[in-house]
């Protein structure tokens, strides 16, 4: 995809030598552009690529100091020279140099050196694409994406991960996560938070595997859906993993909102009939104890006062539930009924016991609000054995336990 223009500076070349590499065809992808002089030309060198340079007759210590003042920064160097310069062209240090070609050359040898070049010339432009291809692809995705050795070092990282952890790449990449993650080294050592139990078993399973996994950013600790992979070594050996992550904390927020709002009522935060039914289904092989509670004459206080104080009623009677059976299971299955349930063998004398103490508790608050004082409640029991009776009848047996006892109370008015 990539197209590459070399420029190319033949300095003190042979004639035949400088004829017989313009003559040679650029590889695919790559176009070539030649200079030349006999004498070292400032101009010619700083706009090269690469530089071929016969060092015969050449001033070698003056070409290098120019050549280290005006060559670009990542421009080749290939030298021609005799035997007994080679040396001298190794020890220094001015000038990086790509390669030396021996003298004398024939233009067999020398047309053979040049097409070896042009060959890893081309496959640094390849790699170069690859990486470019990577790297964009990576840091073009919100998704945290890093590639570890098998000791659990970062050796490259994207920019989504950067942006997590708050670090740059150059901090990132060789260190390992209790530095990238701002952990105590102590913490390190417990293994929390670091993800690694994860990246051995993908190792030990030479596959691709997913994980739900929490890391802590910063004060925060963040829900990861993780995809990782193995990655090997030419021999097939595991030599580390890649991973990729999606940050779903908001999305199992969301989802937690969407499973409460199906599952509770929104005036008093209650659960709801339909989560009061998947308890009592989830539990039925437990012994269940159920009090229907009803409020009697609330509609009075939604006439006298209006549908805002029948509400409070509502969240009145809702804190005081919670307040006095906290480790109970209370859900509004009504406009003006709730369910308790509890989990545990009872006896018929303690159940009603619990009921008269139930049903006095709420009587007591509502007598001391001047708009509730006229409020009292009926409560019905059922009890089941150990799933010895269906959820529904369990409900309508205290279900018609609170009708009679709410019948009981017009009957003595």
């Amino acid at each position: 995809m990539y197209h590459c223009q070399i420029r190319f500076y033949l300095l003190n070349c042979q004639s035949s030598l400088a004829k017989n590499m313009k003559e040679t065809a650029p590889l695919e992808h790559f176009s070539h552009e030649f200079t030349e002089s006999s004498s070292p030309d400032e101009a010619l060198i700083t706009g090269a690529d690469v530089i071929l340079a016969d060092l015969q007759g050449v001033n070698v210590r003056e070409l290098l100091t120019l050549m280290a003042a005006r060559k670009k920064k990542n421009a080749q160097v290939i030298f021609m020279a005799a035997k007994e310069q080679i040396d001298e062209l190794i020890e220094q240090e001015t000038v990086e140099i790509t390669d030396i070609w021996t003298l004398p050359l024939t233009e067999k040898e020398a047309s053979f050196r040049f097409c070896k070049w042009q060959q890893a010339y081309k496959s640094s432009m390849d790699f170069w694409q690859t990486r470019n291809y990577l790297d964009t692809t990576i840091n073009s995705v919100p998704h945290l994406v890093w590639y570890k050795d098998k000791d659990g070092v970062h050796v490259k990282v994207n920019e989504s991960f950067c942006k997590a952890v708050n670090k740059t790449m150059e901090q990132i990449e060789g260190r390992g996560h209790y530095y990238i993650w701002d952990i105590e080294p102590d913490e390190y050592a417990k293994g929390e938070y670091i993800c690694m139990e994860s990246e051995y078993e993908v190792m030990d399973k030479r596959k691709t595997c997913v994980f739900d996994e929490t890391v802590k950013i910063g004060d925060s600790m963040r829900q990861l859906k993780t995809y990782k992979s193995p990655l090997f070594d030419l021999d097939g050996n595991v030599m580390g993993t890649v991973g990729v992550a999606t940050d779903v904390t908001q999305e199992r927020i969301y989802e937690q909102v969407i499973i409460n709002n199906a599952n509770t009522d929104f005036l008093t935060g209650l659960y709801n009939r339909r989560y009061a039914y998947q308890f009592m289904e989830k539990e039925k092989n437990n012994s269940l104890t159920v009090f229907y509670i009803d409020l009697d004459n609330f509609k009075s206080v939604n006439d006298m006062y209006g549908h805002q104080e029948g509400d409070r009623a509502l969240i009145v009677t809702t804190e005081v539930l919670q307040k006095i059976m906290p480790d109970s299971m209370i859900a509004r299955i009504g406009g003006d009924e709730f369910l308790i349930i509890q989990i545990g063998e009872k006896t018929e004398q303690e159940i009603e016991e619990k009921r008269v103490w139930l049903q006095g508790q709420l009587d007591a608050v509502y007598a001391e609000d001047e708009h509730l004082k006229n409020i009292s409640v009926s409560i019905g029991t059922a009890h089941s054995e150990k799933g010895k009776i269906t959820m529904d009848a369990l409900i309508g047996e205290a279900d018609t336990f609170m009708y009679r006892e709410k019948n009981k109370k017009k009957q003595l008015k």
